[in-house]
């Protein structure tokens, strides 16, 4: 029987598909190219944030500074509302400076609950000083009529630099004396030259610094949680975990409370076990302490006048034959126990085989007798 060709199908089957169309090749993608705050990332931002905080408590500790003297001549001038803005922005600005005191030591010192505690205190260093910002910006125009009496007042005894507003160049520079008419001229054009200033002020200086600022904590504070990330300080730091926490905490991937838990019942089972380990060699533990003290004592009795005699201390040695080893597990060989034993095979042909297999002689001799 002669078997047919295959059939030749128009489709597959599977594919739905002609057989003679050829599949397309398909060409490796080119890889995405990674983005640069990805590529930023990957460092360590425990210097940026070290170099940037020194930066705002420089920044922080000057206007302070700057808003105590303030405070002392709007009180020395009988300007209440502005002493009061004064007093306000030197304790905003003040506590501000301690905060970045504060990250500066918690970020050199790599703890991770002082880095977390920094996080939140940026902020709200971040809200202090945007909110002093606004109170500036607020102030400047709202006692407006006070800035005026007192650049006027000042400028007219050549004491305008003591005040932080009046250094600038439009407001009144001379340190003498000038006229009523001169110094409420110059002022008022001042302040109507500094207005869109005061205004820009706000979001240059106070509120975009500081979310630039906090957002650069937050993503140094990520960094230190990121397993994978070089800045991690939860495996890094020797002294926060033990290496059976990191272990769990690589697993639980973030330290929560599930993976506490877990590690807890893992180390209470670890501990069981070994306690009931323990109890049931406890018996021979002590019959093995027990014969090692008796041994100890009979060896002191016979020494005992060795090392009266001498005074160096003498060693016994100990003897191999002790009841609690195990038997060998092969018996030592004996004269009488070889030649009991049989001795190897061998592998030449048997001599009753031989004896068996071996041809019969067929002679006259053997004939003959039948």
């Amino acid at each position: 029987m002669i078997r047919p060709p295959p059939l030749q199908l128009k489709r597959d089957i599977l594919t739905c598909s002609s057989p003679s169309a050829t599949d397309p090749v398909r060409t490796p993608s080119k890889p995405k190219s990674k983005s640069f705050v990805s590529q930023l990332y990957k460092a360590s931002w425990k210097n940026p944030v070290i170099a940037v905080a020194g930066l705002n408590a420089l920044r922080f500790a000057f206007a302070c500074h700057n808003a105590f003297a303030d405070a002392i001549v709007d009180d020395a001038e009988v300007a209440e509302n502005l002493t009061k803005v004064s007093i306000a922005l030197a304790v905003m600005y003040s506590t501000a400076f301690l905060i970045e005191i504060y990250g500066i030591i918690g970020v050199s010192m790599q703890r991770l609950g002082l880095v977390r505690a920094y996080l939140y205190l940026t902020f709200l260093a971040s809200v202090l000083v945007t909110a002093a910002g606004v109170l500036k910006g607020v102030a400047y125009f709202t006692f407006a009529e006070e800035i005026l009496y007192e650049c006027i007042s000042l400028a007219m005894e050549g004491r305008t630099a003591e005040k932080s507003l009046f250094r600038s160049r439009p407001w009144p520079s001379s340190i003498y004396g000038m006229r009523h008419g001169a110094a409420r001229k110059q002022c008022v054009y001042a302040w109507v030259h500094q207005s869109w200033s005061q205004v820009a002020a706000v979001f240059i200086f106070s509120f975009i610094p500081s979310v630039i600022y906090y957002i650069m904590v937050y993503a140094y504070y990520r960094q230190t949680i990121t397993p994978n990330h070089s800045a991690n300080l939860k495996i890094n730091n020797p002294g926060a975990h033990s290496s059976r926490e990191v272990g769990y905490t690589r697993v639980g991937g973030g330290g929560d409370d599930s993976s506490v838990g877990l590690l807890t019942s893992a180390r209470n089972a670890s501990q069981s076990v070994a306690r009931q380990r323990g109890a049931a060699a406890g018996p021979s533990r002590r019959q093995q302490t027990a014969q090692r003290s008796i041994r100890g004592v009979s060896t002191a009795a016979t020494t005992a006048s060795t090392f009266v005699t001498t005074s160096k201390r003498t060693f016994v040695p100990r003897s191999l034959q002790r009841p609690h080893r195990p038997p060998p597990l092969l018996q030592s060989p004996s004269p009488v126990g070889l030649a009991q034993t049989p001795p190897p095979p061998s592998y030449r042909p048997s001599r009753v085989y031989a004896a068996f297999a071996a041809p019969v002689p067929t002679d006259l001799e053997y004939d003959k007798f039948i």
